[in-house]
């Protein structure tokens, strides 16, 4: 029996939700294709009605979980009090870089999830990691407050946040202090204004 075209989307759309929540976890080369088709609730060549190859599924993946950071900034960045704005901008920094953010089983952020791995991915994910990342710091700026001529100094935040998560999340349980240090400090950095 042929499924509807509505059912085969919704079949594509469990595989890449699927995909984005373990490959958040386990990174890409963690996760084979049988464990992703058991986790989406298909079978193993399932797979291949909808995507080419791992690959694209990967891909997809990334942009599945792009849309959902795009969606938080962005959501902040539309917000027109200037003053509520910065009130959910700083709120939005502190749970990124919060306890709950660093013990999560897989980051919300894929730039914390994915940045080290790009470098050994195939390039249709590269670029759509790459698409995404600049997507996200046009919104950061904006929600940031600060005009696009600042981007720059929107950047050099960013990357403070997520570095200070990775490495938070790196000595969590070996050094816990030492984790909820790096935390607290990525929120207080100087070049945080």
């Amino acid at each position: 029996m042929r499924i509807s075209s509505e059912q085969a989307r919704k079949n594509r759309d469990r595989v890449v939700d699927a995909a984005a929540n373990l490959f958040r976890e386990k990174g890409f080369d963690s996760v084979a294709v049988a464990e992703l088709m058991r986790a989406a609730g298909m079978t193993h060549g399932g797979l291949y009605n909808h995507f080419d190859s791992k690959d694209e599924v990967e891909a997809a993946a990334c942009a599945r979980v792009f849309e959902g950071a795009l969606a938080r900034i962005g959501a902040i960045a539309a917000i027109e009090d200037v003053d509520v704005r910065r009130r959910a901008f700083e709120a939005y920094r502190k749970r990124y870089v919060s306890i709950a953010a660093r013990d999560a089983a897989g980051p919300a952020c894929p730039m914390v999830a994915f940045a080290g791995d790009m470098a050994r991915r195939p390039p249709a994910l590269r670029e759509t990691f790459a698409e995404g990342l600049n997507a996200y710091l046009a919104a950061y700026t904006l929600a940031s407050g600060r005009d696009t001529g600042a981007r720059a100094a929107a950047i050099r935040e960013f990357s403070t946040l997520a570095g200070a998560l990775i490495l938070a999340r790196g000595v969590a349980k070996e050094a816990p202090d030492l984790s909820a240090e790096i935390l607290a400090a990525a929120v207080e950095s100087d070049s945080m204004s």
